[in-house]
């Protein structure tokens, strides 16, 4: 059943749902007490001194982490970053003129096509401004986009739609059923073409794709595409990768983004592709599964299909951002190969923390960023 209300926009949605699930501050402080055992008082203590540490961690941020599970070091809990600084740190890293480069998706995909990369297809853009995307279709109007998405429906191709300059994958969406005068979106249902181009795309610039199937190996865990997340950074030594994750998504969700309720983070080795944990999250933190918690397939101890060639392709994608030092991308594995879904300027630092229950501020990655004029 949707979620979204009369009159809202794919986007406008799923920024809503995504803040409603913010609870009260006090609701994360009684958590951590009754979760850890400690005092109130110690654990109010430990986390203003994180928060005006190089860390620069939230409340919010401190709790989800576990970073007050009394386990942990001094030193293991300084390593935990607050999202926070996340751009402020992209901008020390990267030449921020090449933010375009990565951020606007389109562009992003005439550099990968030119380089001869694999990527999904780019079948049409939808946009009612002026711009020109030359050698793709564009749809300006609700009369083109029934026509080209009748088209599609004709073809058997279910469409996956994305904003062009989106991020966490809100407003994306996928087209699995068309007829005349109508057609069905994935959790929304059956929608008029004269609703669906005005009210639910809602004017924003959208990237229209084939909907790409898993390799059997990723198949067995969801129907919907999951993706790996590199994380790669340019240094003088090298190019190195300190993170991977495995995203994939539950079976009512159309992307792989962990803030959907339901979504798996998988930690993988970036030397050897083994899937090391693999979470679900809520407002509070994570729960760990060693087998996946619907198909009830194994993770824990599997290997990403692919792995060396996956490493190999993120190492020659990055060579075209030589400019970006810190950035990250998306890696589809599919049946017959490997696809680029999105390269992305930086990348959240939250990912590999929750996933992998370790902070962001490696030896090496704070070497890196202290190169780049970080100051923690």
């Amino acid at each position: 059943m949707t979620t979204r209300r009369q009159g809202e926009s794919a986007w406008d949605r799923d920024v809503r749902l995504w803040t409603e699930r913010k609870p009260p501050l006090t609701r994360y402080l009684q958590h951590a007490v009754a979760t850890s055992g400690r005092s109130p008082f110690a654990i109010a203590r430990e986390y203003i001194g994180l928060a005006r540490g190089r860390g620069r961690l939230t409340l919010q941020e401190y709790v989800q982490y576990s970073v007050y599970d009394p386990s942990l070091s001094d030193d293991e809990r300084g390593r935990f970053l607050t999202e926070r600084l996340h751009w402020p740190i992209v901008r020390r890293c990267n030449d921020i003129a090449w933010q375009a480069a990565t951020e606007d998706k389109w562009l992003c995909g005439q550099l990968l096509e030119r380089a001869g990369l694999p990527q999904p297809p780019i079948l049409a853009m939808i946009d009612t401004t002026g711009r020109a995307f030359p050698g793709t279709r564009k749809i300006r109007t609700e009369r083109e986009f029934g026509e080209f998405v009748r088209g599609c429906g004709r073809e058997g191709t279910p469409l996956f739609c994305k904003p062009n300059h989106g991020l966490a994958s809100y407003g994306a969406f996928v087209v699995d059923g068309v007829e005349r005068e109508r057609l069905h979106v994935h959790g929304e249902g059956w929608m008029a073409y004269d609703a669906c181009f005005p009210e639910f795309i809602g004017g924003h610039c959208y990237v229209v794709q084939p909907v790409q199937r898993n390799h059997p190996a990723l198949a067995r865990y969801t129907e919907r595409l999951a993706t790996v997340r590199v994380y790669l950074l340019r240094t003088d030594a090298g190019v190195k990768l300190p993170f991977a994750a495995l995203k994939m998504a539950a079976s009512e969700h159309v992307a792989d983004n962990y803030w959907r309720s339901g979504n798996l983070a998988c930690d993988v080795d970036p030397a050897t592709g083994e899937i090391r944990s693999a979470r679900t999250k809520d407002a509070f933190g994570t729960t760990d599964h060693r087998a996946h918690p619907d198909t009830g397939a194994d993770l824990v101890g599997e290997r990403v299909p692919g792995w060396d060639d996956l490493v190999a392709l993120a190492h020659e994608c990055s060579a075209i951002f030589t400019p970006v030092r810190y950035h990250s991308m998306d890696i589809a594995i599919l049946a017959d190969g490997l696809s680029i879904v999105e390269v992305n300027t930086g990348g959240a630092f939250n990912i590999p923390q929750l996933a992998g229950g370790r902070g962001f501020l490696t030896d090496q990655v704070l070497d890196f960023f202290r190169a780049c004029g970080f100051k923690g």
